[in-house]
């Protein structure tokens, strides 16, 4: 698949996230993302973009925690660079690739291919499946955008470039000593 453009937005009247992929050849793909999947995603989709840009800036190294979080985040930085956030996404001639509704994944699978890239595969419960190849731009840019419209769901979770997404008013134990 060769995916040209990919919009996320959140969707208050479904209170979900709603994903779209559009092909170089003119085929959509509607993806809907409720809380509960993003949150129990989200650590493993940011892990995995992580340790793409790690194996292309660093490959073979064993970096501490802190400069793999400051690696990943400059190989991000570079990568959003070449982004195009201000085009409009078109689907206007897009025709849609699994029907007329959007698939309610039941399971997402994440991995990485030969070449590095992070494969991102959903199924729904009718069957339906779609694998996404995403090289290290379009997985920082599909982070971005995931990011963005997470901003605007008041789903009480704070999400930054190098934490998951969390309840807002829950934080992690803190440890003296």
């Amino acid at each position: 698949m060769d995916i040209h453009q990919i919009q996320v937005r959140y969707e208050p009247a479904a209170d979900r996230l709603r994903m779209l992929v559009r092909t170089r050849d003119e085929q959509l793909y509607e993806i809907w993302l409720t809380r509960r999947m993003v949150m129990r995603l989200w650590p493993h989709y940011r892990q995995a973009v992580v340790n793409l840009a790690l194996n292309r800036s660093a490959p073979g190294s064993l970096a501490v925690p802190e400069a793999r979080e400051m690696l990943a985040e400059a190989a991000r930085e570079k990568s959003l660079e070449k982004a195009d956030f201000k085009t409009a996404f078109d689907a206007s001639a897009a025709r849609p690739a699994l029907g007329p509704e959007p698939m309610l994944p039941v399971a997402v699978d994440l991995g990485h291919d030969a070449k590095g890239a992070v494969i991102f595969s959903v199924r729904d419960a009718q069957g339906r499946t779609l694998s996404l190849n995403l090289g290290e731009d379009l997985a920082n840019g599909l982070m971005k955008l995931v990011e963005s419209a997470l901003a605007g769901a008041d789903w009480g979770l704070t999400v930054g470039a190098a934490a998951a997404p969390t309840p807002a008013g829950t934080q992690a134990p803190r440890v003296l000593n």
